[in-house]
């Protein structure tokens, strides 16, 4: 027996598909990502008579360190410019990859929903790592 769906839940289900067809499209444009984040710093030096300890403007740098988990450890690195000036993107391309892959959760979420109305109110248990499926992040 064939079920006969309202036009405004299969409209629904149809912007859910339309959605998330858009996301994953969004990430099959996103060039090469890395984990951890990037940040400058200038600093002012051991020499008391040096210019840096009294002009903000005349301190050492800008110096490059990434931080990142690595089994539950931070672990940085100090960069070089060049290193810096390839990684920066990269952490931008992986946020965005972060971003999209939450509003993809959301739309799953949705669709879940509209497919099993009643087994989308049941509290789902929360995967290793991963908030279940429509609770914030």
């Amino acid at each position: 027996m064939k079920t006969i769906q309202h036009p405004s839940r299969s409209e629904a289900i149809r912007k859910c598909h339309a959605a998330y067809r858009e996301l994953a499209g969004k990430l099959a444009t996103i060039g090469f990502i890395w984990p951890g984040t990037v940040r400058s710093q200038k600093l002012t030096c051991g020499k008391a008579y040096c210019a840096c300890h009294k002009d903000p403007e005349a301190r050492h740098g800008p110096y490059w360190y990434w931080t990142s988990k690595k089994a539950g450890k931070t672990v940085s690195r100090m960069l070089r410019e060049e290193e810096a000036a390839v990684i920066v993107p990269w952490i931008k391309n992986r946020q965005e990859v972060d971003a999209t892959l939450k509003q993809m959760r959301r739309v799953s979420a949705q669709m879940l929903d509209l497919l099993l109305p009643s087994e989308a109110q049941r509290k789902w248990p929360e995967l290793p790592g991963r908030k279940g499926p429509g609770e914030g992040e």
